[in-house]
């Protein structure tokens, strides 16, 4: 195998020296050095452009998250306002049940008949109609028994 490396090895330095346009081994070496470095200057330059074009990729995306951040961020602070909102609205909303009359009629009512009291009682130390008083009466005896 060593003796056709040789031949092939000479084969090719014997066309170089005698077939390549009549240009010598070194001028033919200058000449595809030349070449090889015009390659490897072309690949360069398109890998550049590669990296310029994604660089601007990276960018726009960089953009676009920044956008969307802020975006999430203006719909967080928004939500936690509603949150506080209806927080305040059901604290009054619970404030005004304990200061109205009416609640506190009932609430007495509930108490009352609990303690024994009947239908009647509730009327007159309430202040509630007939009917609401056998309805409290009535609901108190259902849910004894429940």
């Amino acid at each position: 195998m060593s003796k056709l490396s040789e031949f092939n090895l000479l084969d090719i330095n014997a066309w170089l020296s005698h077939q390549a346009f009549g240009l010598s081994a070194p001028l033919l070496m200058l000449v595809v050095s030349v070449l090889v470095f015009l390659a490897a200057a072309l690949l360069l330059l398109r890998g550049r452009r590669e990296f310029v074009r994604h660089l601007h990729e990276i960018r726009d995306l960089q953009h676009s998250i920044r956008a969307i951040t802020a975006a999430a961020i203006g719909v967080g602070e928004r939500v936690l306002e509603l949150e506080r909102r209806q927080r305040r609205l059901t604290e009054r909303q619970e404030q005004l049940d304990i200061y109205d009359p009416a609640n506190q009629s009932y609430e007495q009512a509930i108490l009352m008949v609990k303690n024994g009291a009947d239908a009647q009682e509730l009327v007159d130390m309430c202040g509630i109609s007939e009917s609401e008083a056998e309805l409290v009466a009535l609901m108190h005896r259902l849910d004894q028994t429940a």
